[in-house]
């Protein structure tokens, strides 16, 4: 006849199992293989053991087969907020990239528009060259970049007498209504930068759109951080003209924080969606400090 030993005998009383069934039922099984199969059968003595038992993420994640989508979606879904929002920062971008193709196109813009301008200028250029960028601008942008007071003087009098010849003839002639050969056109850009510097970005707000358009050109070729010289608004209307698929791509250039931001306002069940991404191990860590109460709420066993 079988005796189970003193230490089986008292785990088989904290499971409430009979000493006949488990000589007939587990009489070579191990404590996890017990366990695992009274679970199954529906014994909720077992899912306390097992929260306690369970030491390693290890053993979290064979037993509540956290490797299983589904199952991390039935816990995540079942977190308040907060809990939830510390798997957000164990997801890697691209899964939080995902989590912005739930949101409708003009909601991305809306929030775009809130972004750091540094980081909305990676996202452009990752989106279109820069080449396309530039044409891309309205006069109305090219205008306010050339007002803006943060544009160096010596930047934009540099680059204007390098000018192509055809915009250097536009440039002259549209400011004397000369034609260019009775005017010396270093002379001309010597006295546009001896105006106070109020003047000047003022001046060069008011002349032709395409010269302003080639001196743009160069100047952001030379030092692409004069990008973040135009607005918000600016490139959020260059995206806009993308189809969701196309924009939300470029949108990796996004520091991770912000993407952290952007996805956690999105309604609990979609969150939980993109929340289930997070790799088992990390979230059986997150079970173990203080909600594995969540398992038996959400997988009732």
């Amino acid at each position: 006849m079988t005796v189970i030993d003193a230490n089986m005998k008292l785990f088989a009383d904290r499971m409430h199992i009979t000493s006949s069934r488990m000589i007939r039922d587990y009489g070579l099984s191990t404590v996890d293989e017990i366990i695992e199969e009274e679970a199954k059968r529906g014994n909720k003595r077992a899912l306390n053991v097992a929260k306690e038992y369970y030491h390693s993420p290890e053993k979290l994640i064979k037993f509540f087969n956290l490797m299983n989508v589904e199952n991390k979606f039935d816990l995540i879904y079942k977190m308040d907020d907060r809990t939830r929002a510390k798997l957000l920062p164990k997801l890697d971008e691209q899964d939080l990239l995902m989590g912005l193709y739930f949101f409708k196109q003009e909601k991305l813009l809306e929030m775009l528009l809130e972004a750091d301008i540094e980081e909305l200028v990676r996202v452009v250029m990752e989106a279109f060259p820069i080449e396309q960028i530039i044409m891309l601008f309205t006069e109305e942008d090219l205008a306010m970049f050339f007002m803006n007071k943060d544009l160096p003087k010596f930047a934009v009098v540099e680059q204007m007498k390098v000018m192509p010849p055809e915009i250097m003839q536009k440039f002259v002639e549209g400011i004397t209504g000369q034609p260019m050969e009775e005017s010396d056109p270093m002379e001309l850009i010597d006295n546009i930068s001896k105006l106070p510097d109020d003047q000047f970005h003022k001046f060069m707000g008011m002349i032709d759109p395409d010269v302003q358009r080639q001196l743009t050109f160069q100047l952001t070729k030379t030092d692409p951080a004069y990008l973040t010289l135009f607005s918000n608004e600016a490139y959020v209307n260059m995206l806009s003209t993308l189809i969701k698929p196309d924009m939300v791509k470029p949108m990796i250039m996004l520091e991770k924080e912000t993407l952290i931001n952007m996805v956690s306002v999105l309604p609990d069940d979609l969150l939980s969606v993109v929340a289930s991404q997070v790799d088992a191990k990390d979230l059986a860590k997150l079970l173990q400090h203080g909600n594995m109460k969540l398992i038996e709420e959400a997988l009732m066993i």
